[in-house]
């Protein structure tokens, strides 16, 4: 309780300050993600990044290995059907926790992600052609894109893992916010 009441202090300034627009659902939602990407927790780094990891796990994404113990990634991930060779999206997740000189741990989320315009040329599987059919394996080209991924911050991931391993803040943020928004000029 002690450390919800410390938090809520610098967090209502901080939702009275946002101010943001829209309909009421998007606008608690978006309340309630930018409250949660400012927490710096007192928990393990290791606890937080494994929450990340069964997140996005849920969301059938493949996670990677990483040398760094305070760094979580994703492979691509096609968000449409993966047959489709224009306007098809993919995307990856990354997280990254922090530890602050005070022993506090901060946590961000990152999505990366980029729509294809199409397929590089295929290409053969192998030298070999089939002695009886005279065919040779091949494969599709990669997606193919001249863009770069665009990277934004996930706040609905890192508002996720608040409310995984802190479900106590993250019940009093939800308080805080109805709260402010019940008494926001209309």
């Amino acid at each position: 309780m002690h450390r919800a009441r410390r938090l809520s202090g610098g967090l209502l300034l901080g939702l009275l300050l946002l101010g943001v627009a829209g309909c009421a659902t998007t606008e608690r939602q978006s309340l309630l993600e930018r409250s949660a990407a400012q927490v710096a927790y007192r928990l393990p780094s290791e606890q937080l990044l494994e929450v990340g990891r069964e997140l996005l796990k849920e969301r059938g994404y493949l996670i990677l290995e990483s040398r760094d113990a305070n760094y979580v990634r994703t492979s691509w991930k096609g968000k449409f059907d993966e047959s489709l060779d224009i306007g098809g999206v993919r995307e990856r997740h990354f997280i990254l926790s922090k530890q602050l000189p005070d022993g506090r741990v901060v946590l961000n989320a990152y999505r990366a992600s980029y729509t294809t315009i199409g397929r590089t040329a295929p290409h053969p599987g192998s030298t070999q052609t089939d002695a009886k059919t005279g065919y040779q394996m091949t494969y599709d080209g990669d997606p193919l894109s001249y863009a770069r991924p665009q990277v934004v911050r996930d706040l609905e991931l890192e508002w996720q893992i608040l409310s995984k391993v802190a479900p106590s803040i993250a019940s009093e943020l939800e308080t805080q916010v109805d709260e402010y928004l019940a008494t926001k000029p209309k």
